[in-house]
């Protein structure tokens, strides 16, 4: 009786492990659930991803009202006197703006983020 108990156990437990294994593995992005990053920072110097492939080149446009490159996610959403500025992950937006993650917002059918929100079609993936 009691060796077949334990073997009840031993089975339980390799049926748990292989559950697991199968279904709770997945890595998920550092987004809560969206292929983006929590925040992705924006350059305070150019607008563009920081340390992107477009961040501070030479041969972009510069926008007139803001100084930064013209289309960029931070093009005419980043303060001038800013030292830091981001982009959340989740909606788009500008990270802890008035506009970030409020409900109602429509989102891209291309990228998932707010349609039309500084990061619209203009961040990174992680994955």
């Amino acid at each position: 009786m009691k060796a077949r108990k334990i073997v009840m156990v031993v089975i339980a437990v390799a049926l748990v492990g292989v559950l697991f294994l199968s279904n709770g593995c997945k890595k998920a992005g550092k987004g809560g659930g969206t292929a983006y990053a929590d925040t992705v920072d924006l350059c305070v110097k150019c607008g563009q991803v920081a340390g992107g492939e477009k961040c501070c080149k030479p041969d972009q446009t510069k926008c007139s009202a803001c100084s930064l490159t013209k289309g960029s996610p931070g093009c005419c959403n980043i303060p001038k006197d800013a030292t830091s500025a981001a982009v959340c992950g989740k909606c788009g937006q500008i990270a802890g703006g008035e506009k970030c993650c409020k409900p109602g917002q429509t989102k891209c059918s291309g990228c998932g983020l707010t349609k039309g929100s500084p990061g619209c079609c203009k961040l990174p993936k992680t994955e």
